[in-house]
């Protein structure tokens, strides 16, 4: 079972390199692919989220804890499995109460896949242990130093995007390395403008932050994930997409002891390139947890 959010992720090299500033890295390996076998922007939510807070947290002398109240995630392009990320985290402007962190990733190539901010604020919470404990700061893994889980098999190009989620909701296909991962399963939900989609998780204690509770990038990842599957969901047969923006407000992180928590992913516009939808999280309770917009991109 993973430590934490960071080593599950392939998460290291996490370091400060200047005033304002921090770098890490992501080891984008198959246990990240979704059911096509495609790294996503579930994939990076972690990583993007994790070192937004990052500059805010060093630029107090004190360490005081912060958090992440709001992530604005652009992806363009794909992302290779087996490629190794680099993310560059730079606190933009701050108070005592609030920052604005900009994250960009680039592949090992050079090229930006991921670019946006972080809002960030000060709390009045503790840790439940010492965060100069540093999850992260260890190098991650080499591609080759890792099992590998197998890639989902490949989808039929005649099948529309709505069977493709039945089927995952009836387990006649692979719901991907990364729902597995989340503890996820999804079911389809009519609407009007079209197909939405319930996407629940299971909550283990590995996925909390040091505060004990639901890490904002494991957050973010289910939320995305879900949207993911909406997109897949009102995609017409042989269409290709990718989850191209995702802007995600944090409300509550909830515990992570065993209880579900549940994403409703609702059309807004479905589009012939661009799939718009509104996503919520709820606790087990029906407390509301997070909300998102996320625009998807059709090829």
């Amino acid at each position: 079972m993973p430590r934490d959010p960071v080593t599950a992720f392939g998460i290291g090299n996490v370091a400060t390199t200047g005033p304002t500033t921090v770098r890490a890295e992501q080891q984008v390996s198959t246990d990240l692919v979704d059911h096509r076998g495609r790294i996503d922007l579930p994939a990076l939510a972690v990583l993007f989220d994790h070192l937004g807070g990052l500059p805010y947290f060093a630029s107090d002398p004190d360490g005081s804890p912060c958090v992440q109240a709001r992530l604005a995630i652009s992806m363009q392009g794909g992302v290779d499995v087996g490629d190794r990320l680099t993310a560059n985290a730079e606190l933009l402007m701050h108070d005592e109460a609030f920052g604005t962190t900009r994250v960009d990733i680039v592949t090992s190539t050079g090229r930006i896949c991921s670019s946006g901010t972080a809002r960030n604020v000060a709390v009045g919470r503790t840790f439940d242990h010492n965060p100069t404990g540093d999850r992260g700061a260890a190098a991650p893994p080499g591609n080759s130093d890792l099992p590998g889980l197998p890639l989902p098999p490949a989808i039929e190009p005649g099948l529309d995007g709505r069977v493709i989620i039945e089927q995952i909701a009836a387990g006649t296909r692979a719901a991907g390395n990364l729902t597995e991962l989340l503890n996820g399963r999804v079911d389809t939900v009519d609407h009007p403008l079209g197909t939405g989609v319930r996407f629940t998780v299971g909550t283990e204690p590995w996925m909390g932050n040091v505060f004990g509770t639901m890490h904002g990038g494991i957050i973010a990842a289910a939320v995305a994930q879900g949207c993911s599957f909406a997109g897949q969901a009102n995609a017409a047969a042989g269409r290709d997409y990718q989850v191209a923006d995702l802007a995600i407000c944090f409300l509550r992180s909830p515990a992570v002891q065993g209880a579900d928590v549940v994403v409703e992913v609702t059309p807004v516009k479905i589009g012939r390139r661009v799939a718009s939808f509104d996503a919520a999280m709820h606790a087990h309770d029906g407390t509301l947890l997070s909300r998102c917009s996320a625009d998807v991109h059709y090829r």
